[in-house]
């Protein structure tokens, strides 16, 4: 026992010592700061720039050091707080945006008491919201780093859906949910297994005709491919006004998606072909209203952005319907 209060008393002591460096730090970079060309005889084009390259703190720590310093000559409070040995700048850093004249024992007590989570909290429920721009960085061997912005709501859903398929993380919640609405829903493998019931019941067919198929299995893949079959009409050649335009037979949008894999075919001035995937449309190269028809030869894949164009140009001149990559 006595050795185990040995090291909690030098651990006490460790951490003081820590948080009196801490105040050091912050004095001396004030006075760095507060020194004429302190700067331009060190050779550091900035503060931020001399406490990472010249006294080797890391990017995290300079800009907590910086963020408090400049804080502190609003706030001088913050210094004492420093100097009191309660608080690491760390802490006191989270509650500068918020800090004022008015509320600065508040967060400072609240800063002293509260863990370094619920401090972020507290600071976030009356921290003004500024949406960020969603950023995906390299993180090394091969991985990417996603930093997005998401609702209270959504972290609940994720937790839910992670309780409900057991899995360790949100990581691995997204990659299964994503994989799953993709297998459902991509217009490209919609269209693929479309074709692949089609050869199955042609080959289902012929295997009747020569006696080698049970009636059984005949009306097992004939109520698999029944909804797809029955879309199939005689649109394909019936010329409909705008106002009264069909819905796309399904075997005409799932044959669009297959030859143009669900990608934009406008070719712009510089010959290259439209790269988006996203809110991709199927336009009628020649229009309905002038007499065009729901064929395979004048339908194409068109991003919303060139879909909108064309529609605002001459009806088709943006792209190359030969250009089919």
């Amino acid at each position: 026992m006595q050795k185990h209060l040995l090291i909690h008393q030098k651990l006490v002591q460790a951490v003081k010592n820590l948080r009196k460096n801490e105040a050091e730090i912050l004095d001396l970079i004030a006075q760095a700061d507060q020194t004429r060309d302190f700067l331009m005889l060190m050779q550091y084009p900035s503060l931020f720039s001399y406490c990472v390259k010249g006294i080797g703190l890391t990017d995290a720590e300079a800009y907590n050091f910086l963020a408090l310093y400049k804080k502190s000559k609003e706030i001088p409070a913050l210094t004492e707080a420093i100097q009191s040995g309660e608080v690491s700048v760390s802490k006191l850093r989270h509650i500068c945006p918020v800090i004022n004249q008015e509320n600065q024992t508040l967060w400072i007590d609240k800063a002293k008491s509260e863990t370094n989570k619920k401090l972020i909290d507290e600071v976030a429920k009356v921290s003004p919201y500024t949406k960020k721009r969603e950023v995906v960085k390299p993180a090394g061997e091969g991985m990417k780093r996603l930093s997005l912005d998401v609702s209270p709501e959504l972290i609940e859903t994720l937790l839910r859906l992670q309780e409900v398929l057991k899995l360790d993380n949100f990581t691995q919640v997204i990659e299964v949910s994503a994989n799953e609405t993709l297998e459902k829903k991509d217009p490209i493998k919609k269209a693929e297994r479309a074709e692949a019931r089609a050869k199955k019941k042609e080959a289902m067919e012929q295997g009747n005709e020569a006696g080698k198929t049970s009636v059984k299995e005949t009306e097992e893949i004939y109520s698999d491919s029944q909804s797809s079959v029955q879309e199939n009409s005689d649109s394909d050649t019936e010329s409909v006004a705008r106002q009264e335009r069909k819905k796309l037979p399904t075997h005409l949008v799932h044959a669009v998606n297959r030859r143009d894999r669900g990608q934009c075919c406008y070719y712009g001035m510089r010959n290259n072909r439209c790269d988006s995937r996203y809110r991709v449309e199927i336009h009628h190269i020649e229009p309905i209203s002038r007499g065009g028809k729901d064929t395979i030869e004048n339908l194409v894949t068109l991003c919303h952005d060139h879909h909108k164009l064309i529609h605002e140009s001459l009806f088709g001149q943006g792209f190359q319907k030969t250009r089919i990559d």
